[in-house]
């Protein structure tokens, strides 16, 4: 991420699950300073507990520190996995990469 670029992006793929719990915590934690962060989902296909924690624990941080955040999800059943775990009113969640974009640049004006 580029000083002028106030949007870090993170992304994932995949079934999130317990072998991938370090790669998680990494890829988020290396937005920690950023102003806004795009998650994009799109990819995933599926997220254990273990993955929904580390996004909850993100979400904390980012909230705690008044950073937005927005996830980009377009599978429906990791979709519907999200809202069950509670993660989709605590995210500003877009099915489209631009529109995502288009929030944090706003967000972070």
């Amino acid at each position: 991420m580029s000083n002028s670029d106030p949007i870090q992006v993170v992304r994932f793929g995949g079934e999130l699950e317990i072998s991938r719990k370090n790669e998680i915590r990494d890829g988020l934690s290396a937005s920690e300073h950023a102003r806004a962060v795009l998650l994009d989902l799109s990819a995933v296909t599926y997220a254990d507990s273990i993955a929904l924690t580390e996004l909850l624990r993100f979400c904390a941080n980012a909230q705690r520190d008044n950073r937005p955040v927005a996830l980009v999800i377009q599978t429906p059943q990791f979709k519907r996995l999200v809202q069950y775990a509670g993660l989709a009113s605590a995210f500003k969640i877009f099915g489209d990469l631009q529109e995502a974009t288009d929030y944090l640049i706003e967000c972070t004006r």
